[in-house]
């Protein structure tokens, strides 16, 4: 599995990277392989508030649809264009060129809320598949 040290990661597979008060989200290898095939992402609008734990992304792969939970609440600065031509981003290089959006995050504390590497791997051990 590969998750990256410095990153944080929610149960429902979301990566987060911060960069001072923006946060980068996308999704963890252990997702993209258990989605196999994803074909069609449909993303926030720049300038969306989005919730924790409130769906923001529907990933659409080969025999359903995920729907991905905001990390954090705050507001979409930026989303990842390449996503709508080239969705196999998602697969080839899901902690970097497949990133998901960007986002100014409301809540520091909210960052307590999300697991470190070691946590989301020990987390996911134990977790059922989707």
């Amino acid at each position: 599995m590969n998750t990256p040290i410095d990153f944080l990661f929610t149960k429902q597979h979301a990566w987060v990277n911060i960069k001072e008060n923006i946060a980068i989200v996308g999704i963890t290898d252990e997702l993209q392989e258990i989605l196999v095939s994803v074909d069609e992402i449909v993303l926030p609008k720049k300038g969306d508030e989005v919730e924790m734990d409130i769906e923001c992304v529907t990933l659409n792969y080969d025999g359903g649809t995920y729907e991905l939970p905001s990390p954090l609440t705050g507001r979409i600065t930026k989303i990842n264009h390449e996503l709508r031509y080239s969705p196999e981003l998602i697969h080839s290089s899901c902690y970097n060129d497949g990133w998901l959006f960007e986002m100014e995050y409301d809540e520091s504390d909210e960052l307590d809320m999300l697991y470190s590497a070691v946590e989301y791997e020990d987390e996911i051990e134990n977790m059922p598949d989707l």
